[in-house]
């Protein structure tokens, strides 16, 4: 028997701007992309029926959910991943996590065609530090995502640029390609998009290696406490 191509939604609300995609199998049937700091509460369901309806099918028809899980914008972050756990329990289906820093590389390689080098994602953080994951020429991460300042990220990465530039992806990126000069290449490849999230996560539902849909936090929330009396 033939196997039947697994349909996936995917969603990010994770930085400036909110998408979701549908994807069946290697095939993305419908996209919406907005770009918004704020409103995605009100926009994420919307656009996920719309793209249901492009699509001419009904949520029944999903095998499992993809959402980014950070890091990100923390209001931004809850909402994408209680919108999926929330219509993902209604469904019954799994609800994947898929990191900001793998569906940037995604995109970057893929528009690169070379994975000959070494490649880094830097996300804004909206503070000093910036968000980093940097992947071997084998697409293997090489270490755990960090929050560090950008001068420290630039000392960090003139190691892998010793033999061949490093490529450079992810919407802070640019504070690091100053300080690199040619020892870089700039992706433009910038934030999640819904796209990869889908393809992401269908690629961890095939393989049996599913990721939970938890935030991935790298620094503290701004929340400022009650002076106490």
């Amino acid at each position: 028997m033939a196997h039947l191509p697994r349909t996936i939604l995917g969603i990010d609300s994770s930085t400036g701007a909110c998408s979701v995609a549908l994807r069946v199998g290697a095939e993305v049937r419908a996209v919406r992309r907005e770009d918004m700091t704020r409103g995605q509460s009100e926009r994420l369901a919307p656009m996920a029926e719309e793209v249901m309806r492009e699509a001419g099918l009904g949520f029944a028809a999903l095998d499992a959910i993809a959402v980014s899980r950070g890091p990100g914008s923390f209001t931004g972050l809850r909402i994408g991943l209680a919108f999926a756990k929330g219509l993902g329990q209604a469904l019954g289906i799994p609800v994947i996590g898929v990191t900001g820093f793998d569906a940037v590389a995604r995109a970057a390689r893929a528009e690169s065609g070379d994975a000959s080098t070494a490649l880094a994602v830097v996300l804004e953080s909206r503070r000093a530090d910036l968000f980093l994951q940097i992947f071997e020429v084998d697409g293997a991460p090489a270490g755990a995502p960090i929050a560090l300042p950008a001068d420290a990220i630039a000392e960090r990465l003139a190691t892998f640029a010793a033999s061949k530039p490093v490529l450079l992806a992810g919407d802070a990126a640019d504070k690091v390609t100053a300080l690199l000069g040619s020892a870089c290449i700039r992706s433009p490849a910038t934030v999640p998009d819904a796209d990869e999230v889908s393809a992401l996560g269908l690629a961890l539902l095939e393989a049996g290696t599913e990721s939970e849909a938890a935030p991935l936090y790298l620094r503290a929330p701004d929340v400022t406490h009650p002076a106490s009396s």
